[in-house]
């Protein structure tokens, strides 16, 4: 029975070797309420909650041998973690990172889209150029919040706010402890309230 249990333990890297060509992962304990700043390459992302305390990238590519070039590193500390995901191929490549619920987030782009769905803290989001969506169910959990385009619209239901064109911003504060900032150079952002 000991031998058995062990060969399976030996076994085990293989085999999630072998599985991560199709469907490559990465992951590292994180508790939750710490401060996350993600690095990304361009590309698509899904940034949502966890219950697990841990941070996790998934990512999928159109063909197989983009998906080696792909270099995804997370260091952690007791209280904030840096996240790169770096070397992504020029078209399709999506990838969905999940962290705790309740954590402060920076994320920082040149060019794709983030969609940040279920993440309760702080939001401070930056793309070069294309579209970045926080989805906003709680809208007075915010105190300042401030939103920009150099060129494009901002879509923000969560706060009564829709404009168009160039230079377009707004600034507001509310009641709330958490901050959100977010820009776009050229671009949209969306900002969807409570459905």
């Amino acid at each position: 029975m000991k031998y058995i249990a062990f060969l399976v333990l030996a076994l085990t890297p293989h085999l999630l070797a072998s599985d991560s060509a199709n469907d490559p992962q990465a992951s590292q304990p994180f508790a939750p309420g710490g401060f996350i700043r993600l690095h990304l390459g361009p590309g698509g992302y899904t940034i949502r909650d966890t219950n697990a305390d841990a941070i996790q990238v998934t990512y999928t590519t159109r063909r197989p041998d983009d998906m080696k070039k792909v270099k995804v590193k997370i260091q952690t500390s007791a209280s904030s973690a840096d996240v790169s995901v770096s070397d992504t191929p020029h078209n399709n490549f999506q990838a969905t990172i999940e962290i705790p619920r309740h954590s402060n987030l920076r994320v920082r782009m040149f060019a794709g889209e983030v969609v940040i769905d279920g993440i309760e803290g702080d939001k401070d989001v930056e793309v070069s150029a294309g579209r970045i969506e926080i989805k906003v169910p709680r809208p007075d959990e915010y105190g300042r919040r401030d939103a920009s385009v150099h060129a494009g619209s901002i879509e923000a239901s969560a706060f009564n706010i829709s404009k168009g064109g160039l230079f377009r911003s707004f600034t507001q504060k509310g009641a709330g402890k958490y901050r959100l900032h977010v820009h776009v150079a050229t671009g949209e952002i969306d900002l969807p309230g409570p459905i």
